[in-house]
């Protein structure tokens, strides 16, 4: 069995239209429909809440239709419908309702094509790829990729700002057509079901679980925080158009990816915590100093270098999660550890604009963006600080891990979930 070029392609280009709207968010929702920073916030987090919800749905539905393409190629065309109908809605109401449901309509095909990924690398007549992590591992570079080129493409809505959301429907309509033509359905794996009762089982036996989860959450909260009110601040203060303003969002997301298959390599040597602990390090010291400046080299080195930190770590970050669980609760951990990155990114846009009223209230305004740029950056640092001191106990907690779950291999070769 070949590698998966189409599955990957399509994961690819699921995702252009989740970022390519980001840089026109401030035109539709603000200039547009006359909405707040507030309506922004609500336009960034509220599909992620949509996303939040239906994800478990998405997979129970293809479990038990023993089906992947179809329901990929429906919730395609229903996304690019949504899309669609963004342009057209005036009513802030309805507008941000829609959007709640694209959210949960594009985690429908997100979600699927991943299981698809799974499928194959969870298929025994696979050899290649069969129980190594190698496919599900490229196919998260993939979608990472596509978020980060869908940033510069943004550039689009530079005279038009809802062309974006035009060509991201068309791409949607793409890729349901090529789903429904090229993909195949072949041994459905069911991956076991989350239970909440698993999780306790498995913060029970390795409390140290909460220090991934909490990267996580902190990770994703700090994105919310740049694809608000960063976002903002960058079209209003700095009067970026929405190609500069993309291709300088960009420079966080593809340092992340490209840098995600070798930091997983690099881990082989140094171990998974130090990667995340110095990456996140760098990611929060690095997003305090962008919200700091107005020079565009200063802003692009910093942004660029704050990628570089999130690269370092994203990938380590989860391993560090996967290998801290206890064996047969792999899947429920990261399970849980996904749900709540999504959390932190649904929270960070509401929170950061929130925080932005309340530094602008008791700060002088030259100073009230920096303040709230370092609040994000020092949440990551803070993180660091309060983990450094049980970074023995941890490695000593994994390691026990690792020979219980070396032991249970020998008896039993089938990969454990």
């Amino acid at each position: 069995m070949g590698f998966p070029y189409t599955l990957v392609t399509l994961v690819f280009l699921s995702m252009l239209p989740v970022t390519m709207i980001v840089p026109v968010v401030k035109d539709v929702v603000k200039d547009r429909l006359l909405g707040s920073n507030w309506e922004v916030a609500y336009f960034t987090s509220i599909p992620m809440l949509g996303s939040f919800l239906f994800a478990p749905v998405a997979g129970i539905i293809s479990d038990r239709f023993k089906n992947r393409k179809y329901f990929i190629s429906f919730f395609c065309f229903l996304d690019a419908g949504l899309f669609y109908l963004l342009t057209i809605v005036t009513d802030m109401g309805l507008f941000l309702f829609l959007r709640f449901l694209e959210g949960a309509a594009h985690i429908f095909i997100i979600g699927l094509l991943l299981s698809s990924a799974a499928d194959r690398e969870n298929d025994p007549e696979n050899k290649r790829y069969y129980g190594k992590g190698i496919l599900m591992g490229i196919t998260g570079m993939f979608l990472s990729l596509g978020g980060a080129f869908g940033m510069p493409l943004g550039i689009l809505g530079r005279q038009n700002p809802l062309l974006p959301f035009y060509v991201g429907s068309g791409i949607l309509i793409f890729v349901g057509l090529m789903s429904l033509l090229m993909l195949k359905d072949k041994g459905i794996h069911k991956v076991k079901d989350f239970k909440l009762n698993d999780l306790k089982v498995a913060i029970f036996e390795n409390p140290f679980l909460f220090v991934p989860f909490l990267f996580n959450f902190i990770d994703r909260f700090t994105v919310g925080f740049i694809i608000s009110s960063f976002n903002i601040h960058l079209r209003e203060t700095l009067a970026f158009h929405p190609g500069m303003l993309g291709v300088f969002l960009g420079l966080v997301l593809f340092p992340m990816s490209l840098l995600s298959y070798p930091s997983a390599l690099l881990s082989r040597k140094t171990g998974v915590l130090p990667l995340v602990l110095v990456g996140s390090t760098i990611y929060g010291i690095f997003l305090g100093l962008s919200g700091t400046t107005n020079d565009y080299w200063y802003l692009f080195t910093f942004l660029l270098v704050c990628g570089v930190g999130a690269g370092v770590m994203f990938v380590p970050s989860m391993m560090l999660a996967s290998k801290m669980s206890k064996p047969g609760l792999t899947a429920t951990t990261m399970s849980a550890f996904t749900g709540v990155g999504s959390l932190g990114f649904m929270l960070g846009p509401v929170v950061s604009v929130q925080m932005q009223m309340v530094f602008e209230s008791v700060l002088p305004p030259a100073y009230s963006f920096s303040a709230l740029s370092f609040f994000f950056g020092f949440l990551e640092i803070g993180l660091v600080f309060l983990t450094i001191p049980f970074f023995k106990k941890i490695l000593e907690k994994m390691g026990r891990i690792d020979a219980e779950r070396e032991k249970i291999t020998l008896a039993n070769p089938d990969p454990i979930l």
